[in-house]
């Protein structure tokens, strides 16, 4: 059981680690200027750093010393507040995450954990690992929250492909156009001997 929360635990990799960062923000992509009514104000999109309300479905491996596997997964985001929802193969099952800044609870069959985004990550990893953190990694942002990322590379066109950040080694690529913004469609990580790659096969945006 020991290795399926942690297997859990790594999607929380997927898709906010303490302290203030330096964070680059993607504008997003120009789009052809319409008329408008003279004295109107046009209005102002948000930058990928503030779109805070999205659904992502992908898939999700882990690899520990002990153990790799493959998760589907489908990732709801509305403000500081998600919802994972887990389905694996035989011997994994179905599980939920749902938490916000604050709280992290772990729902699998009748067991439950409950505790904060660091707690759960160090004590069930060993490593620095928040769910929050995710939430701008999977968008292929620095978290602004945790500590300063360093070796940041960008990619010849643009976008970032990799940085560190809380001892996390994290790779960015398969970059798509979607609702204005560039998107990456692989993100992999590092920190020792424990690794995660995070396929995302669908991003949708929507409005609070």
């Amino acid at each position: 059981m020991k290795y399926q929360i942690i297997f859990l635990l790594g999607a929380l990799i997927l898709i906010q680690l303490s302290g203030c960062a330096s964070f680059l923000s993607q504008e997003p992509l120009q789009e052809k200027e319409q008329e408008q009514e003279p004295g109107q104000t046009p209005a102002q999109s948000p930058t990928l750093a503030q779109q805070n309300n999205w659904n992502i479905t992908g898939k999700l491996g882990i690899r520990t010393p002990q153990k790799a596997q493959s998760i589907n997964l489908i990732w709801q985001q509305k403000n500081n507040n998600y919802t994972i929802k887990f389905n694996g193969p035989i011997g994994f099952g179905a599980a939920t995450i749902k938490g916000n800044h604050q709280q992290v609870t772990i729902q699998k069959g009748s067991q439950e954990l409950i505790g904060t985004p660091e707690q759960m990550g160090t004590k069930l990893l060993g490593v620095p690992l928040s769910v929050n953190a995710m939430s701008w990694w999977a968008k292929g942002l620095i978290s602004p929250t945790h500590n300063q990322a360093s070796n940041i590379k960008f990619q010849d066109d643009g976008p970032i492909g990799s940085f560190r950040q809380n001892g996390w080694q994290l790779n960015f690529s398969d970059y798509v156009a979607n609702g204005g913004y560039m998107i990456p469609k692989k993100i992999s990580g590092r920190y020792g001997d424990v690794s995660f790659k995070l396929i995302i096969n669908q991003w949708q945006f929507f409005t609070q």
